[in-house]
């Protein structure tokens, strides 16, 4: 079996995570062969081009910013040329396989698309959303959704419910070298909890709500601090001025920008703090159950699917600063925190581990290849 999954960049996103990750894990299977095509350039150290796996048969298609006709038919005669059996595509990447897919060239191609967020976060223009519905209406390409929540706003705005339910999952996480000094410059302190938010500085994951809230806490709670560490891309420049002047000062937060090693915050973190107005289902917060980072999270997009309050994580009652707050302080005063953690890794073990959603992507292709 011969599958190309089309992603419009290899950028530090969780989308794109998510599909170098299971590009990797479905090379490993025997028998199939696995494409990923960038429909730009990638440089190393701003994209996971370089955890891509040797295996993993990567193609790049140069396109600039904008949508781009050459790239299109770039990719329609790439596809022509390797004729895959499968064909998925992430993102704004849809846009690059209409030839192929309205002219059924070649034939006995399967199309699919990953919904990675909300439908009509991922598809807001009208005309595209018109050309998607209706290749979804007609079974020529087969969406997929990433959480409960990502299914029922695929039905309300496409107004039909054919798509299929796939998780995301991440392999399990190895420190890197860099782990020592990290641990060392943040050595745990038993008057504080290490508070660890991971993503991009944009509007909505809301972390100026979140180093309020923070804030709040140090202000009210005399026993104990938290230290937070805000680590992600500072994508808008205006959202990352107001937070740099909201936390200037402030001996218990730090901006820290994009990091690659993740792995060896969370692995020293006491809790993960992921405080947006809307998630998919958020890869940072799979890592994070994956190393038992226990969660504090507002009850957004598919992350109530994903943590049970006090169970495996704690969430806010809303998406406001004192919400936030009641969230982290009971966190503070819940007394088996450990068991929670212990939790967490079992949540992941057993729900989003890359083996498991590898499998169910291959059983979806596999199924709907035999009704072609």
């Amino acid at each position: 079996m011969k599958i190309a999954h089309i992603t419009p960049s290899l950028g530090r996103g969780g989308a794109e995570r998510f599909v170098v990750d299971l590009c990797n894990e479905m090379a490993k299977i025997t028998g199939v062969t696995v494409y990923l095509l960038s429909l730009k350039d990638n440089d190393v150290p701003e994209s996971f081009i370089s955890e891509l796996a040797r295996e993993v048969h990567y193609i790049s298609f140069g396109k600039n910013s904008g949508f781009n006709p050459k790239t299109l038919l770039s990719v329609s005669k790439w596809i022509d040329k390797i004729k895959p059996d499968v064909v998925n595509t992430h993102i704004n990447a849809f846009e690059y396989i209409n030839l192929n897919v309205f002219f059924k060239f070649p034939a006995r191609i399967t199309y699919f698309h990953t919904l990675h967020t909300q439908a009509a976060q991922e598809c807001p223009i009208s005309i595209l959303k018109m050309i998607r519905s209706h290749y979804y209406k007609k079974g020529r390409v087969v969406p997929i959704t990433i959480s409960g929540d990502g299914k029922k706003t695929f039905k309300e705005y496409y107004g039909i419910s054919n798509d299929v339910t796939i998780v995301n999952g991440r392999p399990p996480l190895e420190t890197t070298p860099e782990f020592p000094e990290i641990q060392k410059r943040f050595s745990v302190k038993e008057n504080e909890y290490l508070l660890l938010n991971v993503g991009r500085v944009v509007e909505v994951k809301n972390q100026e709500m979140l180093v309020r809230a923070v804030q709040m806490f140090n202000q009210q709670i005399s026993e104990k601090k938290c230290r937070l560490l805000i680590i992600g891309d500072l994508r808008e420049q205006k959202i990352a001025a107001r937070l740099q002047s909201l936390i200037e000062g402030d001996p218990y937060i730090e901006m820290l920008g994009a990091k690659d090693n993740i792995v060896d915050y969370l692995s020293i973190a006491d809790a993960f703090c992921m405080s947006s107005l809307y998630e998919g289902m958020p890869i940072s917060l799979i890592e994070a159950l994956s190393l038992g980072c226990i969660p504090i999270c507002t009850p957004v997009g598919g992350m109530p699917e994903m943590i049970t309050d006090q169970v495996n994580g704690f969430f806010s009652t809303g998406v406001t600063e004192t919400a936030f707050f009641e969230a982290i302080k009971a966190f503070h005063y819940f007394a088996e925190k450990q068991k929670i953690a212990e939790n967490c890794v079992d949540t992941f073990l057993q729900k989003y581990h890359i083996r498991s959603t590898a499998e169910k992507y291959l059983g979806l292709y596999k199924q709907k290849m035999k009704l072609q």
